[in-house]
């Protein structure tokens, strides 16, 4: 049996409009709260639906990756379970992951961020740095939206 989705009535508030507006029309990186129920993962559905920007949806563990339709942090970045800052490296060209694609990356969003480490935030940060498109700049000048 599939479970069938039905469309969300969404509630076009000023605080959602700012949110969407910030997410959109900016490079900030974000940080976005609220209480379960007040509508962050419509808001990150909304925004990975209507966005013209090269996202990524990430999360810190499997089932939080599902609920998003997102994937780990882990996967993404190929990291192992014990990565460090110091064992983060430059990605070579000819690997099959292809250096390109964290290039192009305009923003990436991390939903459940309250259970992820600051040690491996600053493995994304670094990571980023060396394999993103702007090398002197926080987490390699991706807009990051921690939800």
């Amino acid at each position: 049996m599939t479970k069938q989705s039905r469309p969300v009535e969404i509630d076009f508030n000023s605080e959602f409009q700012r949110a969407i507006a910030l997410m959109e029309e900016t490079e900030q990186n974000i940080l976005i709260t609220g209480r379960a129920g007040t509508g962050k993962s419509t808001l990150l559905t909304y925004f990975r639906d209507s966005t013209k920007k090269k996202v990524v949806i990430l999360a810190p563990t499997g089932v939080a990756a599902v609920n998003v339709a997102g994937q780990t942090i882990h996967s993404f970045f190929h990291f192992k379970p014990n990565v460090t800052p110091a064992s983060i490296k430059r990605k070579k060209k000819t690997e099959k992951d292809k250096p390109t694609l964290y290039k192009k990356l305009t923003t990436i969003v991390i939903d459940e961020v309250s259970m992820v480490r600051a040690d491996l935030l600053d493995c994304i940060d670094k990571f980023l740095r060396f394999n993103g498109p702007h090398e002197k700049r926080p987490f390699g000048g991706v807009q990051m939206i921690f939800i």
